[in-house]
């Protein structure tokens, strides 16, 4: 992972056109995780409806103290998996996380992005909404919740933008 405060320096010496050729075409924005949730195989703890909801505003105001999740290059259609096992794309070290808890699809043609939990105990929401047995779209600036660990999804595009103006 990445912060936003070393991000910053990469977007201001790149182009927008390298920038996103260097991070992809979407970017996950997280928290740094904290200690106590690391247990990765331990068993999953049930999530909390409200701490999500508080988790979510949150979010939105600490912008400088985040982090970039790294992802695996993309191809015109690809997916990444979110869980806690090892051979994850994503792994999350986190209780409220399952072991395979939910997966992004990545459309290049219709630069779209959805979003499908994989049967998790604690479910996946979007902007506060579980998402159940659909897949979900995800727009610019949507709240990825998987668990208690949320990610601000914003595309790459945005965050240059963002990074390059908020200084």
């Amino acid at each position: 992972m990445i912060s936003i405060k070393e991000l910053r320096t990469l977007g201001a010496s790149l182009s927008a056109e390298k920038f996103r050729g260097q991070l992809g075409p979407f970017t996950l924005i997280q928290r740094p995780p904290s200690e106590e949730s690391s247990e990765t195989l331990a068993p999953t703890h049930t999530a909390n409806r409200g701490t999500i909801e508080q988790g979510m505003l949150t979010l939105l105001f600490e912008f400088e103290n985040l982090l970039v999740a790294t992802l695996p290059p993309l191809g015109e259609t690809d997916s990444i998996t979110f869980g806690r096992l090892p051979d994850c794309d994503v792994v999350l070290e986190d209780k409220s996380v399952s072991k395979q808890h939910a997966v992004l699809r990545w459309n290049e043609a219709e630069r779209r992005c959805t979003v499908k939990d994989l049967g998790s105990r604690n479910g996946t929401f979007l902007n506060g909404t579980l998402v159940v047995n659909r897949e979900a779209t995800l727009k610019d600036g949507d709240i990825l919740s998987v668990g208690y660990v949320q990610f601000w999804f914003l595309l790459t595009d945005t965050l240059y933008t963002r990074l390059r103006s908020a200084r």
